[in-house]
């Protein structure tokens, strides 16, 4: 899968993706604080999901009606970084079961799997 992960995505998370033979771009290592809609743009264009810790990819996506090729959303700022690892790694199944089209959130708890609806014309 090719993975666009926002800067506010853990090292740990990067290197656990990449181990396991994802497709990382991570903003952090190439231009940190470009603004989300930008990402969000090219992204889209190089057909790459968004990892991210930040809301505000949901709201330009459901709110703006901005493009997405999919979103996962990761909400689980309270564990310590190893859990959020082992957490990503017990549900990563269903990500890969909704790879494209999709806004993922991933809680402690539940994944919830969205479709994403298309701009209108």
């Amino acid at each position: 899968m090719k993975v666009f992960a926002d800067e506010n995505v853990p090292r740990a998370i990067i290197v656990w993706l990449r181990g396991h033979g994802q497709d990382v771009l991570w903003a952090a290592e190439t231009h940190p604080g470009t603004p989300d809609a930008d990402w969000l743009r090219q992204a889209q264009d190089a057909k790459r999901v968004i990892l991210t810790s930040d809301k505000d990819f949901g709201e330009l996506a459901f709110r703006d009606h901005l493009n997405s090729y999919g979103v996962i959303l990761l909400r689980l700022d309270d564990l310590p970084v190893t859990d959020r690892v082992a957490r990503l790694e017990a549900v990563w199944s269903v990500v890969e079961a909704n790879p494209t089209g999709k806004f993922i959130v991933i809680t402690e708890s539940k994944v919830r799997v969205r479709d994403l609806t298309p701009a209108g014309p």
